[in-house]
């Protein structure tokens, strides 16, 4: 049995005894991985004989050319040409970094699976098999973590870590809405006392506002519109339009504030750990200024946009009626599209001020920066749970707007705004709780997806014991 040429020397000539063996050149990575062996698994090593063999190499359930089954392989077959031997060697005996036919154990000048064959011992690119080119035989490259040989499919995936109410990795739009959900079921001391405590306070403080004004708002209606025609309506409508307005303003500082609350429970549920009430507000209380100045800031730049929007129209109208409409047209159109879009990138402000503590403008330039490149995702979820939400706390207030109105027209205003207060209220704890969940686990997606938060907030969970 003759042993396959290994050295690129041709089957009976004499190799050079003038040239001295040297180091094995590394070669090129091939196909289906890289040469740290990280890669993906291959299927199939390329062959390493020599180019001019025409033995092939056996394969994994193959015996060596010549060997029958139960026979041990030969150990006295002369060495082939070229091999690198020991001085001294006998003949017959493999030379280091000769394999020898059948086993396939690598000696000592040949690591296996590093991809470092012999001189003019190129690996081919359509030389890949099913198995490894020697029995036993695994190289370090491809240790064999991905699907059997035959099996095809992906490499297998370890499911994501789900210490709380999210998986700790990007989240899809249903694991969102779930985790909303379960953060209420998680800690409702929290999500439900301590927003409906804020709720209360602000609903109570926007009523009182517009309890106070409505008899200024009644006098302004009085100018404007004729008592002969709409005799009482001015009354009404004012009342009204007073006690709408005061918790509008009210509930509009309220909601950063609500906001970060819950970002700092959701935060905590997310890990497992249920959060109490006075280590929320230890953390958010040192920050409510912050969340106040936020809706402020933003209220006054739309303020100040308005008006320069205004007089634009009026110079336009100085110049010429079509002008001044064409420009009448284009602010009502690009107005509420300027709302959304400050408003998508502006969502995730609350959060951020609430549980980084960096200061003020540096923490809405992060915020701001966050949603680069997510406006159109976070803007569908935005206003997939606004619309959800705007369905359900219409139904729940209906009955308290319904009562109140009779109220109204019988005259009892202090009672029309206490049901009415309560109506809001109960609407608005709804739609804060769970927009306010929304926007905290937006929060913790965007940063998941952008800085690998998912690995910090597993080391935490992984430290600290789930409630």
């Amino acid at each position: 049995m003759s042993t396959p040429d290994t050295s690129g020397t041709p089957d009976g000539a004499t190799p050079d005894p003038t040239a001295a063996p040297g180091p094995t050149p590394p070669a090129a990575p091939g196909p289906g991985g890289d040469a740290s062996g990280w890669g993906a698994p291959s299927y199939g090593a390329p062959g390493y004989g020599a180019p001019g063999s025409s033995a092939p190499q056996p394969r994994y359930g193959q015996y060596a050319p010549g060997q029958e089954p139960g026979q041990h392989p030969p150990t006295d077959q002369p060495p082939a040409p070229g091999a690198w031997g020991a001085p001294g060697a006998a003949p017959g005996q493999p030379g280091y970094g000769q394999q020898q036919p059948g086993y396939g154990q690598p000696g000592y000048g040949q690591q296996p699976g590093y991809g470092q064959p012999g001189y003019g011992q190129q690996p081919g690119y359509g030389q890949q098999q099913f198995g490894q080119g020697q029995y036993g035989q695994q190289q370090y490259g491809a240790p064999g973590y991905g699907p059997p040989p035959g099996l095809a499919g992906a490499p297998y995936a370890p499911a994501a870590a789900k210490p709380g109410i999210i998986p700790l990795r990007p989240l899809s739009l249903g694991e969102i809405f779930d985790g909303a959900f379960g953060a209420i079921r998680h800690n409702p001391r929290v999500v439900l006392g301590m927003s409906a405590l804020v709720v209360v306070v602000a609903t109570l403080l926007g009523t009182f506002l517009g309890w106070a004004f409505s008899g200024y708002v009644a006098q302004y209606f009085d100018v404007v519109l004729d008592e002969a025609t709409f005799p009482g309506f001015d009354e009404s409508f004012a009342t009204t339009l007073a006690s709408s307005l005061g918790i509008q303003v009210t509930t509009f500082f309220a909601a950063p504030i609500i906001a970060g609350l819950l970002t700092v429970s959701v935060g905590q549920s997310a890990i497992g750990r249920k959060a109490g009430v006075g280590e929320v507000w230890s953390q958010v209380g040192r920050r409510t200024w912050f969340l106040i100045a936020f809706p402020l800031l933003t209220g006054l730049a739309a303020s100040v946009a308005l008006g320069l929007a205004t007089l634009l129209v009026v110079a336009g109208f100085a110049v010429s009626e079509g002008l001044g409409a064409f420009l009448i047209v284009v602010a009502l159109l690009a107005w509420p599209v300027l709302l959304v879009w400050v408003g998508t990138r502006t969502g995730l402000v609350p959060p951020a001020l609430a549980l980084e503590g960096q200061p003020f403008w540096q923490t809405v330039k992060r915020a701001w920066l966050l949603t680069r490149g997510s406006f159109w995702r976070l803007f569908g979820i935005y206003l997939l749970a606004l619309v959800a939400m705007s369905f359900v706390s219409g139904i729940v207030a209906y009955p308290a707007s319904l009562a109140a109105s009779f109220l109204l027209m019988a005259g009892q205003t202090f009672l029309y705004h206490l049901v009415q207060a309560i109506g809001v209220a109960l609407s608005m704890i709804l739609t804060s709780v769970f927009l306010g969940c929304i926007v905290a686990l937006l929060y913790i997606d965007v940063r998941m997806r952008r800085e690998g938060l998912d690995v910090e907030l597993a080391a935490a969970a992984s430290e600290q014991p789930p409630a």
